[in-house]
């Protein structure tokens, strides 16, 4: 497999990748497994152009490796190879980045006297037998064995320079957990700050958790300690030390079933967290803010307010957005200027239905005449001769079947 690396792969990503154009064949793998900049490059090359790879890396049944499980022709699986190729970079820019000391000068011991080779031939004295020197593990060698069983994924090929600044102990300790972190400024900040007396992980490499304390409600230290090495001093320039320090006994109180729903709802980053509670309480001040999600809030408005933030993701990434967000969500459900509930919207008229006549067509009761007086209606007619022999026809008895 190593004999197939340094020639046919090397080959390909020389005749492919412009930044190994100009070096022999024959130093190519050794060049990109010193560089893990350009290691990842041609991890890139590999999954993005399969098809240079297909005579070189298959199966056992001659077809193209696609999945990390497919078992090569070498009887490894692909996952398997990676991992040997992240291993091999990672090692030596260890040793490089971490050299081992010079070794101890050489002591050249004399050699035995006539006397003393003649004991040990009589038995009398044993010939001394000194082990031979094995040279201390410098640092980088150190980091690689702790690092070893966590090196596995070609994600992993651009952290390298940063997982040197980490220590041996760091890494013990995280074990699996460091595969968490991907970006080089989560290494960064884990080398800096270490681990915590309990081996938790820094603030900023946790989510929002980390604020609440055992009973549910908010950590005013981790809150305090969120807005600081966060630098939300920066959209909230108006508070100083004592009125950060009132702002975070303010939030510390807050209902702990209102953090069950915004939290979740803010999918628990830090971040945006942090921005919404201090933007809520910037924007509500003491008194509203004490309404709004205080011990006696309603929580049917900080549920609406939950629910709004969910359809508002994803949620923005700069700070002076999170800010402006946060307003917008508060006034759908609370009320700005007391932190109580937002009253409903008031509905709009109806239109008017085309075919319909309007009011204006139809005479209302106000419109329409009033009904006259019996004194002043008008006397009835008197019936004429006519009608009276015309009502006495009608009014004519049927004679009896007798009288017939």
């Amino acid at each position: 497999m190593r004999e197939t690396l340094r020639t046919q792969v090397s080959e390909i990503l020389r005749v492919n990748i412009g930044k190994l154009s100009e070096i022999p064949q024959h130093l190519v793998y050794d060049h990109v497994l010193d560089t893990p900049d350009l290691l990842h490059e041609c991890f890139q090359t590999f999954r993005n152009q399969p098809d240079l790879f297909r005579k070189v890396v298959f199966r056992k049944d001659k077809r193209p490796a696609t999945q990390g499980d497919d078992e090569l022709w070498c009887g490894r699986t692909l996952d398997h190879v990676v991992a040997l190729v992240v291993r091999a970079s990672a090692r030596r820019y260890f040793r490089e980045a971490l050299p081992a000391p010079p070794p101890p000068p050489m002591v050249v011991e004399p050699p035995p006297s006539i006397l003393h080779k003649t004991a040990i031939k009589l038995g009398i004295k044993k010939p001394i037998h000194r082990a031979p020197y094995v040279a201390p593990q410098g640092p980088g060698d150190k980091l690689y064995t702790v690092f070893r069983d966590n090196l596995r994924f070609e994600w992993q090929v651009p952290l390298i320079p940063s997982y040197s600044s980490l220590t041996p102990s760091i890494v013990r300790v995280l074990g699996p957990r460091i595969l968490k972190l991907r970006e080089p400024t989560q290494i960064d900040i884990l080398a800096n700050e270490g681990l915590g007396p309990d081996g938790r992980l820094p603030l900023l490499l946790e989510d929002a958790r980390r604020l609440r304390a055992v009973d549910g409600s908010i950590d005013s230290n981790a809150l305090m300690e969120a807005f600081t090495k966060q630098g939300l001093d920066a959209i909230f320039p108006d508070l100083d030390d004592v009125a950060l320090r009132k702002a975070v006994s303010q939030i510390a109180v807050m209902e702990t079933k209102a953090v069950d729903m915004i939290f979740p709802a803010l999918e628990y980053a830090l971040k945006p967290v942090t921005v919404f509670l201090f933007a809520a309480y910037y924007k509500l001040e003491l008194k509203g803010f004490r309404q709004a999600f205080g011990s006696h809030c309603a929580l049917w408005a900080v549920q609406k307010l939950s629910k709004h933030l969910e359809t508002q993701r994803p949620w923005p990434r700069s700070m002076p957005g999170m800010k402006s967000a946060t307003l917008a969500a508060l006034a759908h459900a609370i009320d700005l200027d007391s932190g109580m509930p937002a009253s409903a919207p008031v509905r709009a008229a109806p239109k008017s239905v085309t075919g319909v006549p309007s009011n204006a067509a139809v005479p209302s009761m106000a419109s329409a005449p009033p009904p006259a007086p019996p004194s002043l209606k008008k006397p009835a007619a008197p019936p004429s001769k006519a009608d009276l022999e015309r009502a006495s026809r009608r009014a004519k008895p049927l004679t009896s079947a007798g009288a017939r």
